[in-house]
C-alpha cells in the first residue's frame, strides 16, 4: 500500500471509532447494508480485482462482529419502522442470488439467528447477476475464459488488458483493477455491457445461482427473504423492461411463500423513470446504491443503501466512518 494510502487508512480507523463514541445521533437511526458475494477463501476475495464486490468468511464474521457491537442486525421490515432504540437498525441485503449465499452467508447468519434479504435477478435463469466491471474482470482472471475476453475487447476497439504472463497474482490481480477502471472512463457502457452478457453465457460463469431448491429452503429457515432484482442493462421507461420485471415477480411468488414487496436496484443513478417503473411494476419501496441513512418518513419509493466493500468490512474504524459519515449534519 503506497505511503499516501497507508495515511489516508490510519485516518479513516481514527475517524471512525471517534465518531462511533458519539452514539447519540444514532438513537432512532436505521440504515440497510449492501453486499454481494461471500467468497469460501479469504485470499481470493481479497483479490484487488475483487476487492470492491467480494467478503470472505473472515472478513465477513469481522463485519457481523462490528456491527453487533454497536448496532442491531434487523430484517428489511424492521428497519423501515420507526423506533426509539438507543442502538441504529441495520438490514443486510445481498444483491445477484450467488450461491455462495447458501454455502457461506446461511450458516453464519444461522449460527447467530440473524436475518437477511436475498434479491434475485431472475429466479429460474441459474445465473446470478454481475456488473460489467465483475464480468470482464473474472474472465480475464480465469484462464478458461481469458482468450474469449481478450478477443471481445479487442473486436469492440477497447483497449487492450493486461496479460497474464503465466502469473496470476496479485500483480496481475491489480494490473485488472486498474484496466478496468480505464474502461470506466471509456464511456462505452452499452459496447461493455453486452461483452459481458456474452462472457456470462460462458461455462465457466453458468449454475453459480441459487437454485429453486435452495431458495425454498433458505426461505422455510425463517432468517431469509427474498426479493426482485431491478432488470439492469435496460431502459426504466421501456414496456420490455416492465414486462420482465412483473415476469421476475410472478417467478418468485411461485418459489416464495411470502416474497419481499420491495425490489432492490444496482444501479448508480436512480430518478423518476426508476420510481415509475417501481409504482407500475406493485412494489413499495426501491434499494439503491445511493449511500444514506433512513430518513423519516419513509414515504419515498427510493431509498439508500450502503455498499459494503472489502476494505470497509475488515475494519470497524472504516466501517463506522462511512456510515456514520453520512449521518445528516
Amino acid at each position: 500500500m503506497p505511503r499516501l494510502d497507508r495515511t489516508q487508512d490510519v485516518v479513516q480507523r481514527l475517524r471512525g471509532h471517534w465518531r462511533l463514541n458519539l452514539s447519540e445521533p444514532l438513537w432512532g437511526r436505521s440504515a440497510i447494508l449492501a453486499l454481494r458475494r461471500v467468497m469460501a477463501d479469504e485470499a481470493e476475495a481479497r483479490l484487488p480485482h475483487r476487492s470492491d464486490w467480494c467478503l470472505g468468511p473472515d472478513s465477513f464474521r469481522q463485519l457481523l462482529e462490528s456491527l453487533t457491537e454497536s448496532a442491531q442486525i434487523v430484517s428489511l421490515e424492521s428497519a423501515l419502522h420507526l423506533h426509539h432504540d438507543q442502538l441504529p437498525r441495520i438490514a443486510l441485503t445481498f444483491d445477484g442470488g450467488w450461491r455462495d449465499t447458501l454455502k457461506q452467508v446461511s450458516p453464519t447468519l444461522e449460527r447467530l439467528a440473524l436475518p437477511a434479504n436475498v434479491f434475485l435477478p431472475c429466479p429460474v435463469t441459474q445465473q446470478a447477476w454481475s456488473s460489467w466491471h465483475e464480468v470482464i474482470g473474472e474472465a480475464l482472471w480465469r484462464k478458461d475464459t481469458a482468450a474469449s475476453a481478450h478477443r471481445l475487447l479487442a473486436d469492440a476497439g477497447l483497449p487492450m488488458p493486461p496479460l497474464a504472463n503465466g502469473h496470476r497474482d496479485e500483480r496481475y490481480s491489480q494490473a485488472i483493477k486498474l484496466y478496468i477502471n480505464e474502461l470506466e472512463r471509456s464511456q462505452k457502457g452499452a459496447a461493455l455491457g453486452m461483452i459481458a452478457e456474452s462472457l456470462g453465457s460462458e461455462p465457466a460463469f453458468i449454475d453459480q445461482a441459487l437454485d429453486a431448491f435452495s431458495i425454498r429452503r433458505l426461505e422455510q429457515g425463517g432468517l431469509f427473504r427474498f426479493g426482485n432484482l431491478m432488470p439492469v442493462r435496460s431502459t426504466p421507461g421501456s414496456p420490455q423492461t416492465l414486462h420482465r420485471l412483473r415476469d421476475s415477480q410472478h417467478q418468485l411468488a411461485v418459489l416464495c411463500r411470502q416474497p419481499l414487496n420491495v425490489a432492490a436496484c444496482n444501479n448508480e443513478f436512480a430518478d423518476e423513470a426508476l420510481t415509475r417503473l417501481a409504482v407500475n411494476a406493485g412494489f413499495e419501496r426501491v434499494l439503491t446504491r445511493r449511500a444514506g441513512w433512513l430518513e423519516p418518513p419513509n414515504d419515498t419509493v427510493l431509498l439508500p443503501r450502503f455498499l459494503i466493500t472489502q476494505p470497509v468490512a475488515n475494519s470497524p474504524g472504516r466501517l463506522f466512518d462511512w456510515l456514520l459519515g453520512k449521518l445528516p449534519s
